[in-house]
């Protein structure tokens, strides 16, 4: 990210955001928490579409940065998905369960149209690990097929897609206990089909895209003082927009309870982007962890609460409370990812 320090701090935020989802405080605390952490993977794709095609302005510099980061993408989604699969096996032999009927369940019809429209499923996650955290870098991966396509008229229509998409997120969220419309027998209004890289993978990156093209015409058209100092006011506005973003997602949290509603989540994403740019240069140590280890506490999280909890169930543990929970959580994550490679650099470098 062109070390934007802010940018970094806020990854490491986000990843230990999304842990406060999966492993919750107690209520009444545990649900504004995790309302107010729904920012986090929305921004995960606004943050990409910032930089995915900064400066790319046709068609072959488009195709070339989409495709230079659909390859890494689909390397490290290979990489997290075959970690979870063997961790499943091994929960699976243990508990000795039937893994033809686990495979059958797994790779049914239902569940194969289940993740290729929507990215979740039996597919990425099982008894196992019971969060489909996943669906994000495949979602990502239709994201950059569909920029992919769409590329001779990307830069025509992705303004109004970026609207309409978001706008339609948005309203269907609010219709989440009636079902108005109906394809292939799912209800357009369930979370996981707005939850999805069409709903909110597409307009977030492309939210992102628009944004990056906003800095790159402030650069080019404006001195460094001048672009310092539209970024300044920016900065005021995303300060005033994380704020009602904060307080609209409480406010939700107050009338709708635990369902997904994404009002509060959008204006902390914009408010996030609107800062970034004047605070780039700010922070001094808590960027770095965000940098070398807020993708990998993503990815990982769920299977080092899944085997904590598998470890408490044996016996080999003691149940945890769920706040401290959370805590060890967030803390052996990040020691693990952060900790331990620093550790490990810092005696090769005594040794050498």
């Amino acid at each position: 990210m062109n070390q934007n320090r802010f940018l970094y701090t806020v990854k490491l935020i986000a990843c230990l955001a999304v842990i406060t989802i999966h492993a919750k405080f107690p209520d009444p605390l545990g649900d504004y928490v995790a309302a107010l952490a729904r920012f986090a993977v929305p921004f995960f794709f606004a943050v990409s579409g910032r930089y995915l095609l900064s400066g790319a302005d046709t068609s072959g510099e488009i195709r070339s940065r989409a495709s230079h980061s659909l390859k890494k993408t689909l390397k490290i989604t290979v990489i997290v998905y075959l970690i979870y699969q063997l961790y499943s096996l091994i929960y699976h032999l243990i508990i000795g369960a039937d893994l033809a009927e686990l495979l059958a369940e797994r790779f049914g019809l239902a569940s194969i149209k289940r993740f290729v429209l929507f990215n979740t499923s039996m597919v990425i996650y099982d008894g196992s690990y019971v969060f489909d955290h996943m669906w994000y870098l495949f979602a990502f991966i239709y994201v950059l097929i569909f920029i992919l396509v769409m590329t001779p008229v990307l830069r025509k229509i992705y303004k109004p897609l970026t609207v309409l998409l978001l706008l339609s997120l948005h309203i269907l969220t609010c219709l989440q206990d009636y079902s108005l419309v109906r394809v292939w027998g799912l209800s357009l209004t369930t979370w996981y089909v707005l939850r999805s890289w069409l709903f909110t993978g597409i307009p977030y990156v492309l939210l992102g895209v628009l944004w990056g093209d906003i800095i790159d015409r402030i650069k080019k058209e404006k001195n460094s003082e001048e672009s310092e100092k539209t970024f300044n006011r920016l900065k005021i506005i995303g300060i005033c927009s994380l704020s009602l973003g904060i307080v609209s997602t409480c406010i939700e949290t107050s009338f709708f309870g635990d369902k997904d509603i994404y009002f509060g989540s959008f204006f902390m994403v914009l408010g996030i982007l609107l800062m970034s740019e004047a605070l780039s240069g700010k922070g001094k140590t808590v960027w770095k962890v965000g940098k070398e280890a807020s993708s990998n506490i993503y990815f990982y999280h769920v299977l080092i609460l899944a085997i904590i909890n598998f470890a408490a169930d044996m016996g080999v543990l003691p149940d945890i409370p769920a706040a401290l929970k959370t805590l060890t959580l967030m803390i052996v994550s990040v020691f693990i990812f952060y900790g331990l490679p620093h550790i490990y650099r810092s005696l090769i470098i005594k040794k050498s």
